[in-house]
């Protein structure tokens, strides 16, 4: 049987990142925003820099 208090540790592996900047043309940042949206996808729904 299912137990509700059982708690569970996410573990998380920090990797290197590199900020890269990319020319995308206008109508598909629309269409990635859309689809963000639709999928509740945080990230890109924040996100002003594409």
């Amino acid at each position: 049987m299912n137990q509700p208090e059982e708690t569970f540790k996410l573990r998380l592996h920090p990797r290197a990142t590199e900020t890269v900047s990319l020319k995308i043309p206008t109508d598909t940042v629309e269409s990635l925003k859309k689809v963000a949206a639709s999928r509740d996808i945080a990230a890109l729904n924040r996100s002003q820099q594409i």
